[in-house]
Parts: structure tokens; C-alpha cells; sequence
């Protein structure tokens, strides 16, 4: 969390240098036992209905993919010996000498609140919307899909992302070159008229005025969100916190059989929102998918592209092989909201919402309501790391890479362990824990990929005094007033132009496999990026039915829920992505030229 309030602010003092792609040796791509082991750009012995899609979905082309950061001029964060003196002399001195009030105040907190444990979730749930008191929805008349105005709704777009999303859509599926039917929804009739001002503004196209309607909508007020849900085919929601404002749209989405996507990161109530109404939304064939936008579509996708090609691998073999490990190296420069630090600050500060209790984990519980037998670890570091990995264009030729946590890592691990869990389990019975062995677990890793030891430092120091600052209550409200951005604030469109996110991974099969993969976006991964995303995820619920890979209602995640139809629409709009085989010898060892 307190990563990505540091990715925004000290970075601002930071220089910028171009990412340097060294020269790395080849591999061999001489015949391998596997019959996909082939040449990367050689995919003419495959068949599909839409070349041009198999291509952008199944590339194996991964040298493009690192080649197109170059071409777009990206350059990642380095800190100059000003800032990383600072940090060292003067940042980390402060944080020392800070930490023991900080220490003493928060076990003197959990020491007060310990009697009221028991009263803490229902006190904590009186301000969420799903327990406030209002009528229950029962509707009386459901509009089939396909008879709805509505393709997509926005919720939210008046806020940070929603403006994005919004201006998305209009410029990226304009009325003269698609047919998509959609329409904003807010609380403020004035703010939401703002918003189609600037879409024609920036057009140059009066028209919008009349053509994209607006819906008000207060989620507090379950009596205004019939008209949000009863007449699309799907709502996009960028309104959060959302234990605080989705509730009752997810309620209203399930029981009118809407589908519905959002950005939350707030995996907690996700879990809640599908323990209530898992059932209903099979029934309703409601199509529900919570984090789909940096948290955590580039590493759900990433993940389920890699088990995708070891499955293919296998196919001719007596034994489909299993995905057993995975890294992922993550490349990111981007800003941070008012709204974002909001959600982290009333969840992970406050405390204002707090996961509840269930006989065994939300995201282990398969469609039918009984326990998977999948089971994901997360072994991601805690600390500073040098790390070498079989990954050459990450490798960085032998010297290796520096990487410190991506705090992020905790809610990514957890959309990734909910799609492991989704996929086929064998004859035995789920139910038995004792059936589950080596071959269904996936240790899980993550890290975030820093240009030198430098950075790295910086990086993992500020992230720690932030954090020290933020719970601290001398410190935090000097923070929160003077120096985080507020509600609605964000990164300006310039910054967010030079963000992008690189994620290279490589996974380990239960035979001895070892596959790649590089996932590349090219703007501001959480903001300018996310908007796209959960549009993308969006639209393909609303007109991608017959490509999606699950089919019918329930709680899913995005790669169970969308896969390849998600990706290939990322792809078609801006971003790329390849995986391939890494050869290995018998011995399980590398094959290279060298």
C-alpha cells in the first residue's frame, strides 16, 4: 500500500533515464520433445478463425514486447545522490527516532479495542452499505439482456477514474465507427453535465450532449439504483471506497441479473460480496468480477497465460503439466490519487472496514459452494533483494536486478489464488483436504524491479517511513492535510503519459517445464490504464459472451471470468503481451547458445 503512495511523491524529486536493454544471448530454438517448443515468430502451424487475434493473444514474440517500451520512450525512475543521501541521513533517522511513539501508540490502540473485538465487525459494519436499513429488492419484471437500452453503464464518472473512463469511451468507441449504447451515472446532475462538456470539447463533437444520457444515482439510496441496474447489460463502477458505495449496487446487480465490473482493490469485501450473493448471481446468470484494473488484471492474465501454454505443451502427453511456481517482475512508474489514498488510508489505517470470519477462505470456494483443492502460497519478499533470474531481458546479462516488495503483491496474490482455485479439479472429492498434494499448490512471488541498488534503497526506505508516518497520529494528520492529494486530486495527464507497467514472469511446470511471459501497458498503469481496463472488461461482458471461458453466473476473477476475450481486447488497444517456452535440456537445466 504505502509503496504506491511512494511511487507518486518521491519520484518527483526523482531523475529519469532511459531503461537500458542490454544485448542478452539467444536461446536455442533447436527441436525440443514438446511439440509447441517452436520458433517464437513462427506460428503457421496453428490454426485459429482470427489470425490477427491468435497473434496479439498467443504471441511468442517477447523481444517485441520490451522493444515497444523502448519505441515509446519510457524511461524508469532513478534517484540522484541528493535524494538517496537524504533518505539515508536524514529519512531514515527520522523514521528511527519516530518508531517507538509509533509502536507504543498502535499497541496501546489494539490494547484498548481488544475487549471490544467482539462488537468490532457488526460496529464496523453499520456504515457499510449492505447492512444499512432498506427495503429488500425483490424485481418484480427482469428485461432479458439483449431487449436492455444500455450497453454498460459508468458509476462514479465523475470521479478521478471515472473521468478517464469516461473520456475513454467517448474517444475510443465514438458513434460514427461503433454502436456501443452507454450512459454515465453519478450523484451531481451538474458535475455529470461537466463531464459531457469536456467529452464534446475534446471531439469537438456538441452531439455528446444529447447522445450519452446521464442516470442520478446515490448508493446510499437504494430507491435510486433501479434505474442504474434494470436496463444494461452491464455497470462499470469506479465508485469507491467501495465497502462504503458498492454494496447495494453489487446487490441490485445480482438480483436483476446485470453483470458488473470495478476497480476496488478491497479483496475483504469482495470476499463478502461473494459469500451473499454468490448464489443469487448464478441464478440471475449475473456475471459479477470485482478487480479489474491494476489490481490485478496484468497478473491474473499473466498467471493464466502461463498455465494456458504449459497446458498446450502437454496436450500430447498422458498428463496435462501443472503450473507449481511463479515470479513475477514487475517495472512500473506511475501517481497516485486522492481517492486511492482515501480507500488505503479508511481500510488498512483506520480500520474502518474489517475482513469478516468464515469457515475457510471466500476465494477457495468453488461455483457449487464446495472447497477447492488448489491452494496458493505467497512467498514474496519483505525485503531488499539482488535477484537473477532465467529471464534475460530482466536478468540484466549476469549482474542481476535489485527489487524490493510490491506491496501491491498481497491483493495481486489473492485475485491469482482465486482463479487457481476455479480451475478443474480432479475425480477425487474437493471436499477432503487430505487429496490435495504438491502438484496443486502454487507458491506465488513477486517483486518489484528497480534500476540499481540506489533506487531500491530509496524505494524501501521511503516506503517504510511512510508507512511509520501515516500510523503515527502526530504525524498522519500533517500528512493527510498538507501532503497527500485529496479526493478527486490525482496525477495530471502529462505524468500519467509518461507511466507504464512492464511485467516479465516465469513459471516453473511440475515436469519440469519453464515458461515466460511479458505483459506491457503504456500509460499510467493505475489510473490512465485502469480506466481502460475496466472499460475493456466491461465491454467484453456486454458483447463478448460467446468468447468468454466461463460460462453463466457468479463470482469471478477476471481470468476466469474473461481470459483470453480480456486480453485480446487489451491488446487491441494498446497493449502487448507474448509467452513462450524457455528450452531446458533433460536435466531440467537452460539451453543457450552460449
Amino acid at each position: 500500500i504505502f509503496t504506491t503512495v511512494q511511487v507518486g511523491f518521491v519520484s518527483s524529486t526523482a531523475t529519469t533515464s532511459h531503461r537500458i536493454i542490454p544485448q542478452q544471448p539467444t536461446y536455442s530454438i533447436a527441436k525440443m520433445s514438446k511439440s509447441n517448443d517452436i520458433d517464437h515468430n513462427d506460428l503457421s502451424g496453428i490454426s485459429h478463425n482470427d489470425d490477427a487475434a491468435f497473434q496479439l493473444v498467443h504471441s511468442r514474440d517477447i523481444e517485441a514486447v520490451h522493444e515497444q517500451l523502448k519505441k515509446d520512450g519510457k524511461r524508469s525512475i532513478e534517484y540522484s545522490n541528493t535524494v538517496f543521501l537524504s533518505t539515508a541521513l536524514i529519512g531514515v533517522p527520522l523514521g528511527l527516532f519516530v518508531l517507538p511513539l509509533t509502536l507504543t501508540y498502535q499497541l496501546a490502540k489494539k490494547a484498548l479495542n481488544g475487549g471490544s473485538d467482539s462488537n468490532s465487525d457488526s460496529e464496523t459494519m453499520k456504515t457499510s452499505q449492505e447492512s444499512s436499513h432498506h427495503e429488500e429488492v425483490f424485481p418484480t419484471e427482469i428485461l432479458p439482456k439483449s431487449e436492455r437500452k444500455y450497453d454498460v453503464v459508468l458509476l462514479g464518472a465523475t470521479g478521478f477514474t471515472g473521468r478517464l473512463a469516461a473520456l475513454y469511451l467517448s474517444q475510443s468507441y465514438p458513434k460514427e465507427k461503433s454502436n456501443i449504447k452507454w450512459a454515465i451515472a453519478g450523484r451531481s446532475q451538474t458535475k455529470l453535465n461537466k463531464l459531457k462538456e469536456e467529452m464534446a470539447s475534446k471531439l469537438s463533437d456538441s452531439s455528446i450532449m444529447d447522445d450519452i444520457d446521464t442516470i442520478i444515482v446515490d448508493t446510499s439510496k437504494p430507491s435510486t439504483l433501479h434505474s442504474l441496474v434494470n436496463n444494461t447489460k452491464a455497470v462499470i463502477s469506479t465508485a469507491g471506497p467501495f465497502w462504503k458505495y458498492g454494496s447495494t449496487v453489487v446487490e441490485f446487480c445480482v438480483k436483476y441479473g446485470t453483470n458488473y465490473v470495478d476497480t476496488t482493490g478491497e479483496t475483504g469485501w469482495n470476499k463478502e460480496m461473494l459469500m451473499k450473493w454468490n448464489d443469487i448471481a448464478i441464478q440471475t446468470d449475473a456475471k459479477i468480477i470485482s478487480l479489474c484494473g491494476m489490481d490485478s488484471i496484468p497478473w491474473d492474465l499473466t498467471v493464466y497465460k502461463l498455465k494456458q501454454l504449459l497446458n498446450e505443451d502437454s496436450s500430447s502427453s498422458s498428463s496435462t503439466e501443472q503450473l507449481v511456481k511463479v515470479e513475477c517482475y514487475d517495472e512500473i512508474r506511475g501517481g497516485i490519487s486522492g481517492g486511492t489514498i482515501d480507500t488505503m488510508i479508511t481500510v488498512a489505517i483506520d480500520q474502518n472496514y474489517k475482513d469478516k470470519r468464515y469457515a475457510f477462505d471466500p476465494y477457495h470456494q468453488l461455483i457449487n459452494g464446495k472447497k477447492s483443492q488448489h491452494k496458493l502460497k505467497d512467498t514474496s519478499p519483505i525485503s531488499i533483494e539482488k535477484r537473477e533470474t532465467v529471464i534475460p531481458m530482466v536478468n540484466n546479462g549476469d549482474a542481476g536486478r535489485w527489487t524490493v516488495p510490491w506491496m501491491m503483491s498481497t491483493v495481486n496474490s489473492e485475485v491469482v489464488k482465486r482463479s487457481h482455485a476455479l480451475q478443474p479439479q480432479s475425480a477425487t472429492d474437493s471436499t477432503t483436504t487430505s487429496t490435495t498434494d504438491d502438484n496443486s499448490k502454487l507458491e506465488y512471488k513477486e517483486y518489484w524491479v528497480q534500476p540499481s541498488f540506489k533506487e531500491a534503497f530509496v524505494t524501501y526506505a521511503s516506503t517504510v517511513i511512510t508507512a511509520i508516518a501515516l500510523l503515527n497520529p502526530l504525524t498522519s494528520t500533517p500528512m493527510k492535510k498538507y501532503v497527500l492529494p485529496k479526493p478527486g486530486q490525482g496525477p495530471t495527464d502529462k505524468s500519467m503519459k509518461y507511466g507504464y507497467l512492464l511485467l516479465s514472469a516465469v513459471g516453473h511446470g511440475n515436469q519440469g517445464s519453464i515458461v515466460e511471459s511479458a505483459f506491457y501497458f503504456p500509460n499510467d498503469p493505475g489510473y490512465k490504464d485502469t480506466a481502460r481496463m475496466v472499460v475493456e472488461s466491461g465491454l467484453c461482458l456486454a458483447f463478448d459472451e460467446a468468447k468468454l471461458p466461463t460460462k453463466g453466473g457468479g463470482f469471478y476473477s477476471p481470468a476466469v471470468g474473461m481470459g483470453d476475450a480480456l486480453l485480446e481486447r487489451l491488446c487491441q488497444t494498446g497493449c502487448k503481451f507474448a509467452s513462450r517456452r524457455i528450452p531446458t535440456l533433460d536435466d531440467g537445466k537452460l539451453k543457450s547458445k552460449l
